[in-house]
């Protein structure tokens, strides 16, 4: 749990000095309930002595200690004062309250804010290693735990100095029967903190369980097609009930083990309060308006107490499920890529690969290994391979996704790290084999990247992508959702979306990543004709298992296992019969 509170600090800090006076707010409030508290014992006087209580020491100090306001000593101006006590109380609570959520609403945004701003901006390694259902987790779940426990944890702040108060005021009454409450206070602690401890395990075991549903959960709804042209959703509905059978044995655990905590804590405490009153009657022979006023200020100490008990066995099930927050929360919690700031708003030279060699983190091999490259302004150079030689690790270099393992990567004699963030993003754009569509309007998933440009440009670019014709047939237009991951296109116009969306933002350097791949064969080779009329004046990086879409390019690469096997144009590849040949030949049989 230090862990957790550690992580969240900073962002409490920020609102120290309304938590400063939150902190007045609740220790007034006590010490007007303590004063109300305190008034009732010379009241329980007076019903056993009549006036005569008047000559009571606590009732003499009482009115000496008011005298200035011109109060004459009367059971009239005692009930006043502890209705002035009361009235007090509640606005103090009442004031309180309004300041808390001034705390708490402001504290969740910055905190969600944060996390998100973190995770938006970490390494490409932290996405490939978790799972959406974790990054659900973190920003609803993690967060909303983190939200129940600030909530909590006010209350506890103002029941633990209302208890404190109370238990000034037993002091008064008798400092016996106040060691006696707190010894016996203290076995009941012992046996909450055994069922705190044991809610702490079945808390993480929950949290573990409830990401595995929602990967699993994910997992189907992405793969629904697979499923249903395997036959396989009986085999899905077995898992899934053995998975949900799991999670409600670990809740039912978790909701026993909290029934439990509750009834032994219960059974205690009556044993306990038993025992005292037991004590307080045949050993301290205490006076019968002292122990029913010690009773009194007892009874309204016990619930503020077992609050505190109860809290912190929630803040103890909450905090235990926060797993990822406070990762991301602390500054070395998640990979980045730090950036430079050379600015660079054009490209004027060449892109150097200078022996780039690159092993993804869970990988036992490298992906690329002795890459030496260049590329020319305005050059179109085309990357071929077989799956898994290399060819989009080499793009996503480019794109600075990863940083080489070792070697350099240079734009104009620049390393590509050195560069501001926002310039290179400026200068490079990619279409990739997996289009990704966002669940918005047509018209902002081709914008996105480029919102501020015209309506000229972004029919422009629908044309340049040959996606006009099908988008005016749309219900609404470029208005229309295209719904989740874009699933009311078909897989050709979602990469006909993607390369509007690319040629839209206009960068001087476009990286095709089998980009034509789910087009027919017309509308590639119409899609091909704008790709060849955008290429004079764009460096182009076009990666194909194709031969048709690479074979005018002015030098093509052909990759294997991670090395670039041999370079040159179409016609001289083809004179060497190597593996260019070999794989040209494969494709025409």
């Amino acid at each position: 749990m230090t862990e957790q509170i550690r992580s969240l600090w900073p962002f409490l800090r920020r609102y120290r000095l309304s938590l400063a006076g939150l902190a007045a707010l609740l220790f007034a409030a006590s010490l007007c309930e303590g004063a109300g508290m305190g008034l009732f014992f010379p009241l329980l006087a007076y019903l056993q002595q009549g006036d005569a209580f008047l000559s009571g020491r606590t009732t003499q100090a009482f009115f000496a200690a008011i005298s200035g306001l011109g109060v004459k000593p009367s059971i009239g101006a005692l009930i006043g004062c502890i209705f002035l006590a009361i009235t007090m109380t509640l606005l103090l609570k009442w004031a309180s309250k309004i300041l808390s959520a001034r705390i708490y609403n402001p504290f969740v945004q910055d905190l969600r804010e944060e996390a998100f701003r973190r995770i938006i901006g970490s390494h490409l390694s932290y996405f490939h290693a978790g799972s959406s259902a974790q990054l659900t987790q973190t920003l609803e779940q993690d967060v909303d735990n983190v939200c129940q426990s600030l909530a909590i944890a006010f209350d506890l702040a103002a029941g633990a100095l209302s208890a404190a108060v109370y238990t000034v005021l037993i002091c008064i009454l008798s400092w016996k029967l106040t060691l006696v409450t707190v010894i016996l206070a203290g076995l009941r602690y012992a046996v909450t903190g055994f069922f705190m401890r044991e809610m702490l395990r079945l808390g993480g075991e929950n949290t573990a369980l409830r990401t595995e549903l929602k990967s699993y959960l994910i997992a189907v709804h992405q793969g629904i097609d697979v499923i249903k042209t395997c036959g396989m959703e009986d085999r899905e509905d077995r898992n899934f009930r053995g998975l949900a059978s799991r999670t409600t044995k670990n809740a039912n655990a978790l909701q026993d083990m909290s029934a439990n905590g509750s009834f032994s804590e219960g059974l205690v405490g009556d044993g306990l309060f038993c025992l005292f009153i037991y004590a307080a009657i045949s050993h301290f022979h205490v006076s019968g308006a002292r122990l029913l006023t010690f009773l009194v200020v007892v009874s309204r100490m016990i619930p503020r107490v077992t609050a505190i008990n109860n809290g912190r066995i929630r803040v103890a099930e909450y905090f235990s499920k926060i797993t990822e927050l406070p990762r991301i929360l602390s500054l070395s919690g998640l990979p980045t890529l730090s950036w430079g700031q050379v600015r660079k708003t054009e490209f004027t030279s060449r892109i150097v690969f200078s022996d780039v060699a690159f092993r993804y983190p869970t990988a036992a091999e490298p992906a690329l290994q002795g890459i030496d490259l260049t590329l020319a302004k305005n050059e179109t150079l085309a990357v071929i391979g077989a799956s898994g030689s290399g060819k989009t690790t080499l793009a996503r270099l480019l794109l600075r996704l990863f940083d080489p393992t070792s070697g350099t990567i240079t734009i104009d004699g620049v390393p590509l790290p050195q560069l501001r963030q926002a310039d290179w993003t400026r200068l490079v754009a990619v279409v990739s084999q997996d289009a990704f569509i966002f669940d918005d309007t047509l018209e902002n998933n081709v914008k996105y990247g480029a919102p501020a440009s015209s309506r000229e440009e972004f029919h422009r670019a629908l044309r340049q992508a040959h996606a006009e014709d099908f988008v005016m047939a749309l219900p609404d237009r470029e208005q229309t959702r295209l719904g989740e991951r874009g699933v009311l296109l078909s897989g050709g116009q979602r990469q006909r979306i993607a390369m509007a969306r690319a040629f839209l933002r206009d960068a001087p350097i476009l990286i095709l990543d089998e980009a034509t791949s789910a087009l027919d064969a017309a509308t590639e080779k119409l899609i091909q004709d704008s790709i060849a009329k955008l290429a004079a004046d764009r460096t182009m990086v076009v990666i194909a298992h194709r031969f048709t879409t690479i074979r005018n390019a002015r030098r093509i690469v052909v990759m294997e296992d991670g090395r670039i096997a041999e370079t040159g144009t179409h016609e001289e590849l083809m004179g060497r019969d190597r593996s260019y040949s070999r794989f040209h030949h494969l494709q025409v049989i």
